[in-house]
């Protein structure tokens, strides 16, 4: 075996292309779970709003406070009925 013959090496810079492609394909995958994680939050955050305008018994109205429920199946403040 001569000085110039070794075992076990590659050319050089060869390790750091696999190193490369490697964190590339981390970077991705975590992208991805990010871009997931927005997507949730977002559903989640419109399907927990309730419009201020919507039809039906109850609804939210905008006041001076803040927004308020309104509705028909609301007790009134003087029915006189325990709470």
């Amino acid at each position: 075996m001569t000085t110039s013959q070794s075992f076990g090496e590659k050319a050089p810079g060869a390790g750091g292309a696999v190193w490369v492609r490697a964190a590339r394909a981390v970077i991705r995958a975590f992208r991805h779970l990010h871009e997931e994680q927005v997507l949730m939050w977002e559903c989640w955050w419109r399907a927990s709003r309730a419009p201020a305008d919507r039809p039906g018994p109850l609804a939210w109205q905008p006041s001076l406070d803040g927004t308020r429920l309104t509705g028909s199946y609301l007790p009134a403040p003087g029915d006189g009925q325990p709470l």
